[in-house]
């Protein structure tokens, strides 16, 4: 394969995709992205129909460990940007790597077919070509996710999903059912008490509610500046539970049920004032849904309450309607990946961006990206690093730290951060083995 037939195609014009497009570029391998939308952005392109923002909405990840190390925001931004701070640096990222004009917008994938060696690959623009490798980077939150409702009889009010909130006047005067206890769920029932005539908040289970600040500094800072002050996990996560208890934010205090699981079993809820609002009688906890009647909901607990409006905050379904279902293997209703991102049956296709961690955009950024470079880089050149990566990824099964976390639809894909990064870079060093000096060290 010539060098000029190695182009590589990118769907998805999110932080994840711009990510591996900025990688191959800079390691001199011609990309395609492919963006459905009139601009960069993903789930932070608030008007758009990929969007996932509201008007008061802030990161929950620090600036930090949010930004790419050698790529920082600007010094003006606050600890936790907001939604149009964060798309703004989205797109300055892809500005400063020459993103736009290797991108196609409002063009999106409609078909993906195997095809020889590589991909045909068709937009709603027009476009048919043909790569050697294409990565899917079109996001996690595609497709609205409801809890099964079979059985539990019809609610009669109107019902959205988190998807479908873009400003508290949505819920002006109305009784509010927020259902869902993960980030998106309590912020919105925090923003809705502005405008509502009442919220409540339905969750399953018990959740650790971690504040945003801790002595001053960005929670995340703070529990990473603790380094080894403690002799053992247990100790630090019992040190860090007692300090969050202390500050206010043991959610047992304030009536709710304690979680059965560890501190760090779930992906963790960063809100400051959930509790803070529980506390003032602003907003009323309530467990899961046992059934609707009309306009009424009866809950679990055998409470019930009238309400106007149901907005479920309840996650989503991943989506890939530009390919066959039976061109993939599936782990339940989800692809089965080998590092969440490489199939074991495709040695042409990736899909990047999607995982869960513990931890800001930029490290996890820039990692994929690497390890996409050196995927393409073996791959292009058939490699014995290539050879070796195949044969790995039938047989290895690197522990992700799955099985530590709680059993959820959700927590399918979340992983420890720090192990999928050090497996991620294993894999990478391992694809450049083989190849030409000037790759390899452009790669590291």
């Amino acid at each position: 394969m010539t060098r000029a037939q190695a182009k590589v195609a990118i769907i998805g014009g999110g932080p994840t995709g711009i990510g591996v497009a900025r990688e191959l570029v800079e390691g001199g391998i011609e990309v395609d992205i492919y963006e459905a939308e009139a601009d960069f952005g993903g789930v932070w392109n608030g008007d758009a129909a990929s969007g996932r923002t509201y008007r008061s909405l802030h990161l929950i990840s620090p600036r930090f460990n949010t930004q790419v190390a050698d790529f920082p925001m600007p010094e003006d931004y606050p600890h936790y940007p907001d939604h149009r701070q964060m798309l703004a640096y989205v797109r300055s990222y892809a500005r400063a790597f020459g993103l736009y004009e290797r991108t196609h917008f409002n063009a999106p994938v409609t078909r993906l077919t195997h095809e020889g060696q590589g991909w045909r690959l068709i937009s709603g623009a027009g476009q048919d070509a043909y790569y050697p490798l294409v990565v899917v980077c079109n996001g996690l939150q595609r497709v609205a996710r409801f809890p099964d409702r079979t059985g539990k009889g019809i609610f009669d009010g109107q019902t959205l999903h988190a998807c479908d909130y873009k400003t508290a006047d949505q819920l002006r005067d109305q009784r509010v059912l927020v259902v869902g206890g993960g980030n998106s769920g309590c912020d919105i029932a925090v923003d809705a008490i502005r405008t509502a005539q009442s919220v409540h908040h339905s969750t399953r289970r018990g959740y650790y509610y971690q504040p945003k600040f801790i002595d001053g500094k960005p929670t995340p800072q703070w529990m990473m500046e603790l380094g080894n002050k403690f002799s053992t996990k247990t100790e630090t996560l019992a040190y860090i539970q007692e300090v969050f208890r202390f500050a206010g934010f043991d959610g047992a205090d304030y009536g709710l049920p304690r979680p059965d699981y560890p501190l760090d079993g779930a992906h963790p809820v960063m809100n400051s004032l959930l509790l803070y609002h529980i506390g003032h009688g602003d907003i009323a906890p309530r467990p899961d849904i046992a059934r609707f009647e009309g306009p009424r909901v009866v809950f679990a607990d055998g409470t019930s309450d009238t309400f106007d409006v149901i907005l479920y905050a309840t996650g989503y379904s991943r989506d890939f309607p530009f390919l066959d279902d039976d061109l993939l293997e599936w782990s339940g209703d989800i692809p089965d990946l080998f590092l969440h991102s490489t199939p074991r049956n495709h040695d042409n296709l990736l899909f990047m961006g999607f995982i869960n961690a513990a931890g800001g955009l930029g490290d996890g950024l820039k990692t994929q990206g690497l390890f996409v470079r050196n995927y393409a880089n073996a791959l292009f050149g058939r490699t014995a690093g290539l050879d070796r990566f195949l044969a790995a990824k039938k047989t290895d099964t690197p522990d992700l730290g799955q099985g530590y976390f709680i059993d959820s639809y959700r927590h399918q894909w979340e992983a420890d951060l720090w192990k999928l990064l050090g497996h991620m870079r294993h894999y990478r060093d391992m694809l450049a083995e083989g190849a030409p000096v000037q790759i390899r060290e452009a790669a590291e």
